[in-house]
Order: C-alpha cells, then structure tokens, then sequence
C-alpha cells in the first residue's frame, strides 16, 4: 500500500508541520548584509503570527 498523498491530501496540515524560529538576537543581525534586519524581523513576526492562526507549533531558540 502507497502512503503518497494526491489532490487536498498532499497539502501542508497544521498537525503535520512545525515552524523553527532559530537565532533571532538583535546582535545577530550586525554582521548580515544581505537584507534589512527591519524586513527580517518583520516577516519573523509575520510568520510567527500565521503559525499563531493556523495552531501550527513553533520552536523558538536563541
């Protein structure tokens, strides 16, 4: 028996998904030059608040 998934089935679910937030210190944004730490922390936040409504579980590290 196969376990792929087709159609609605193979989409994301909150109960099987999580979202990481790794590292998110200000003084780790000082050497990043490749975005504007503003725009990171705002789609952070924004990340943050869409696993938030979805019930998705988050892990947050530092």
């Amino acid at each position: 028996m196969s376990d792929n998934k087709t159609g609605l089935k193979a989409l994301l679910r909150p109960e099987d998904s999580i979202v990481v937030l790794i590292d998110h210190q200000a003084f780790q944004f000082s050497n990043l030059n490749s975005h504007e730490p503003t725009m990171i922390v705002n789609n952070v936040i924004a990340l943050a608040k869409g696993a938030k409504a979805f019930d998705v579980p988050t892990i947050l590290t530092t």
